[in-house]
């Protein structure tokens, strides 16, 4: 079963998108296939990936465009619906329809199929698209900075939640971010919020400037510094994620929806052009150099000596070394 995950909180500058970018990239990793979708007129979640696309959420939501010319490959097993300033007007346009609340979970629909999760980021107000995002998620993960007003954005995204559906309990983690253990308030709210939350409440993410820097250099903390903390912590969170949501990585198992169409759909559908004219869509998706251990499944560093590239598992101990030059 695809699981259509809202990334939310009733509050901005709280660490959404770059906790959207760093799962969707950490569950790719772990074989998993993504879909992300940015309902922020915005646009930030596929600047910070580095990536552009002739076609967006508008035109799947309002104008019926085929989905596949509107997803574009942003990683390996990682698609993205972008967002822009259109988005503005359809929130006009979608009010006012008939079931105006259900227009995203309605062009969801003939995308599930093709994705073990789809996961949605949302800005930081209740409006028409924040509304939509909401009623079509399975869950909810809730960001929170440790913060009185950022906990307060929590408190009223559950009521909003018991009013949208009835009770908040597809609330179902809520992530610390930009944590520093060093802060007495900031242990003393984290304290709060686990005596208010309980078992929703995950390990935090720490305060990290790789996690701040990674978005200039248009890529996921895994890329940019997969040793960092913040690379560490995300980790965690998508072990939990996995586990508490029951993912299923199905890695090539489910079709690719690029391929559904003729050929032509796809390059339509890619990023800007490069010198050469080749589309970004009729380029192979970019791969990660971090791995995964082919005996637990979970991330791999690496390191050089005498001539060899040498794997190593940070869990199971796993290693495997591959010649990089002749060593006399």
């Amino acid at each position: 079963m695809t699981r259509i995950v809202t990334v939310a909180n009733l509050k901005g500058g709280i660490g959404k998108t770059t906790t959207v970018i760093n799962i969707g990239a950490g569950l790719a990793l772990r074989g998993v296939k993504v879909l992300m979708i940015d309902t922020d007129p915005q646009g930030n979640l596929s600047s910070s990936l580095g990536v552009t696309a002739k076609h967006t959420l508008y035109e799947l939501m309002i104008e019926g465009m085929d989905p596949a010319r509107c997803i574009v490959a942003a990683r390996h097993n990682l698609d993205l619906i972008v967002a822009d300033t259109t988005l503005l007007t359809a929130q006009t346009m979608m009010s006012r329809g008939a079931e105006w609340g259900r227009t995203i979970e309605r062009a969801l629909e003939p995308i599930a199929q093709y994705y073990d999760m789809i996961l949605l980021d949302s800005s930081g107000s209740l409006n028409p698209l924040n509304a939509n995002a909401l009623v079509a998620a399975h869950d909810i993960i809730a960001p929170t900075t440790v913060e009185p007003f950022s906990v307060r954005g929590l408190e009223l995204l559950h009521q909003q939640m018991r009013t949208m559906r009835g009770d908040a309990n597809s609330i179902k983690l809520i992530v610390p971010t930009m944590y520093d253990p060093r802060s007495r308030q900031a242990l003393e709210l984290l304290e709060n919020l686990r005596q208010t939350y309980g078992s929703k409440i995950t390990q935090p993410i720490r305060t990290n400037v790789r996690l701040s820097e990674s978005p200039m250099y248009g890529k996921s903390i895994f890329e940019y510094d997969p040793e960092s903390r913040g690379a560490e912590d995300y980790r965690v969170l998508v072990d939990r994620i996995m586990e508490s949501l029951e993912i299923v990585a199905t890695g090539n198992a489910r079709p690719s929806i690029h391929q559904r169409n003729n050929p032509t759909s796809v390059a339509e559908s890619g990023a800007q052009g490069d010198q050469n004219g080749s589309s970004f869509m009729s380029r192979p998706a970019p791969t990660y150099d971090l791995q995964v251990c082919p005996r637990c499944g979970r991330d791999v560093r690496y390191t050089s000596a005498a001539g060899y590239r040498i794997m190593i598992c940070n869990s199971c101990n796993y290693t495997k070394q591959i010649l990089i030059r002749n060593v006399r």
